[in-house]
C-alpha cells in the first residue's frame, strides 16, 4: 500500500475526485465535509496536545489514545480501549496517520483528557487488566479456551466477594 504523504487533506482529496465523477451538489459531499470537519477537530487536538490525546467513537463506549510506539522506536501507535480493559493497538510511521487511521477505525471524537485515569479507577477496567493476562495466555497457546473462561469466572467471584463484603 502507497503511503499517503498528507493524511490531513485525505478527506478534501477524495472529495475532489468526487465532485468529478458526481457533479458538486451531490449528498455524498456534504457527508464529505462533514467527515472532514470531524477530522480536522482531531488534527486540531493533536496539534493542541499531541502524544497523550484520546479519542473517542460517536457512542462513547470506546477510545483511543495516541502514543509513541515502545516495540518500534520513531513510529506510534493508538491504543484502544473500553471499560473493561484494553483491546488492540495499531501502529503508524506517523502521527498525523495515526489519528486518520483511528478515525478511520471509528474514533472521531476528541474524548476529555482525564478519560483513561477515570475508567482505570472501576471495577470493571481492574477485572479486565486481570483478564488480559489469562487472554494472552490463551493465544499463546498456554491454556485452552475453556481454562481461560475458568480464570475469568475467579475473577468474577473475587470481585463478588469484595462487593458483600
Amino acid at each position: 500500500m502507497k503511503q499517503r504523504e498528507n493524511y490531513r487533506s485525505a478527506i478534501l482529496d477524495q472529495m475532489e475526485s468526487a465532485i468529478e465523477l458526481l457533479g458538486p451538489n451531490h449528498s455524498l459531499l456534504r457527508e464529505m465535509q462533514a467527515r472532514n470537519g470531524k477530522l480536522q477537530n482531531l488534527y486540531a487536538e493533536l496539534d493542541e496536545i499531541g502524544v497523550g490525546m484520546t479519542l473517542a467513537t460517536e457512542s462513547g463506549d470506546s477510545w483511543a489514545l495516541v502514543l509513541p510506539d515502545a516495540s518500534h522506536p520513531g513510529c506510534y501507535r493508538y491504543s484502544a480501549f473500553r471499560s473493561i480493559g484494553w483491546t488492540c493497538h495499531q501502529t503508524y510511521q506517523t502521527l498525523d496517520e495515526v489519528v486518520y487511521r483511528a478515525f478511520e477505525a471509528g474514533y472521531r471524537v476528541v474524548a476529555p483528557r482525564d478519560t483513561l485515569e477515570q475508567l482505570s479507577k472501576t471495577a470493571e477496567w481492574l477485572k479486565g487488566c486481570e483478564r488480559l493476562v489469562f487472554i494472552e495466555k490463551m493465544n499463546a497457546g498456554e491454556i485452552s479456551y475453556t481454562q481461560m473462561l475458568a480464570e475469568f469466572a475467579k475473577i468474577e467471584a473475587s470481585y463478588a466477594m469484595s462487593a458483600a463484603a
